[in-house]
């Protein structure tokens, strides 16, 4: 793992912004994932003048991202003491677990009534990855894989405002996942459930996608609750 994070890679390394996207999204989301899958440890410390000269931007932008990582609980930023990666806090974890489990299975029944083709070859796509991640023992690839499957059903819902509300908490359960590869036995399960889901929203049986989401999310709490129990 590389414990000095964003800051010891080459500035040529960064891809740049996509056409219409801000300065500060295009640092925010790669600061975000080298947080979440802990290249840059908790506690380290993200100085923005080295930010900024990395990604070859003014200090505005940097400042900018900083602030909503912040408010995404994942850096902490002190007068004095500069800004840091923040512990995984528990708390967080378990709101992310109230948030996802309340929401997710209701957008998903009402995406059932609606949800496109290329949304279900989406998913079908994702979970054969995920099988072969399983098969190969790359947990990061399964995470990955996971967390797309997730984000194209809940879109496919149509519900812009919950579903960025979904994926800010989903950085709290993800940098617990990314301490520990992911379990085999419980993976291969997450395999079958996910073909299950498709199943359901191909006969568009939005109840039992409901149903099945909800399950399937009660077996991802077990795995996260263990490790979260681990690190403490």
């Amino acid at each position: 793992m590389n414990r000095t994070g964003s800051l010891t890679i080459p500035r040529d390394t960064y891809p740049p912004p996509a056409p219409g996207i801000p300065l500060s999204q295009h640092i925010y989301a790669h600061v975000r994932a080298l947080i979440v899958t802990g290249n840059i440890a908790p506690s380290e410390a993200l100085h923005e003048p080295t930010i900024a000269e990395r990604f070859g931007v003014s200090r505005t932008p940097v400042r900018e991202a900083l602030l909503r990582l912040r408010d995404d609980g994942l850096v902490v930023i002190k007068k004095q003491a500069g800004t840091s990666v923040a512990p995984i806090d528990a708390g967080r974890v378990e709101e992310g677990i109230l948030v996802r489990e309340a929401l997710e299975p209701r957008v998903a029944e009402l995406a059932a009534a609606t949800i496109s083709d290329r949304d279900l070859a989406a998913l079908a796509s994702e979970t054969d990855l995920m099988a072969d991640a399983v098969r190969s023992g790359d947990g990061r690839t399964f995470i990955e894989a996971d967390d797309r499957f997730h984000r194209i059903l809940v879109n496919a819902g149509g519900f812009q405002q919950i579903s960025d509300i979904i994926g800010r908490v989903n950085a709290q359960l993800d940098r617990v996942r990314y301490l520990s590869t992911a379990q085999p036995v419980r993976s291969r399960i997450a395999v079958r459930e996910h073909h299950a889901l498709i199943k359901s929203l191909r006969d568009r049986d939005g109840a039992g996608v409901a149903d099945l989401l909800r399950h399937h999310l009660q077996g991802s709490w077990v795995i996260i609750r263990a490790i979260l129990a681990e690190q403490a």
